[in-house]
């Protein structure tokens, strides 16, 4: 898994307009971005997310899991992950995932990990798949039946009720789920 490349992920998130925050605020955060002074855009970023905006929560996230605007803390990171993710945002999913798989904030934890890849992959996110392959290699039949379970049990409970992500802009080089 290239981590980086998800985290890289939240640049793209930031060059489209989620229809459920104001598309001022998320033209600030870019511009933030693109600029390099990622204190403002937490600075813009944060409130959304503790309005519970998921994508603006994911990007939070990767702020503080790379430790831009704000000092880098992975426990802090894989908060605002699992924000996200719990509304059923995959990049966040997949990020809350490969931390668990690495063990970064954490000791490394290949259920939990599974247990995320695989909400991703129910949402049709293009890296889940081949990630919840690999971390199964490292879990035995039990394991894996029992993740399945909660992973069943979980979605049956937890109807996710964002929208799909809006659209890349043409001009983009990435967008969304890629």
């Amino acid at each position: 898994m290239n981590k980086l490349f998800f985290l890289l992920l939240a640049g793209c998130l930031l060059t489209t307009a989620p229809v459920w925050a104001a598309e001022g605020d998320w033209d600030r955060a870019r511009n933030a971005h693109e600029r390099g002074d990622y204190a403002a855009e937490v600075a813009t970023v944060r409130p959304l997310a503790e309005k519970g905006v998921p994508f603006a929560q994911f990007n939070l996230g990767v702020l503080y899991d790379q430790g831009k605007g704000v000092p880098q803390d992975n426990a802090l990171a894989m908060q605002w992950y699992r924000k996200a993710a719990e509304q059923g945002l995959p990049q966040a999913q997949v990020n809350l995932g490969i931390m668990y798989e690495e063990g970064q904030g954490v000791p490394p934890d290949y259920a939990q990990a599974y247990f995320w890849y695989a909400l991703a992959d129910a949402q049709g996110d293009s890296q889940a798949p081949q990630a919840k392959q690999d971390v199964a290699k490292k879990m035995t039949p039990a394991q894996l039946e029992e993740v399945e379970r909660r992973v069943k049990e979980f979605k049956a409970a937890h109807p996710f009720r964002i929208p799909p992500q809006p659209a890349p802009q043409s001009d983009t080089p990435h967008g969304g789920n890629n």
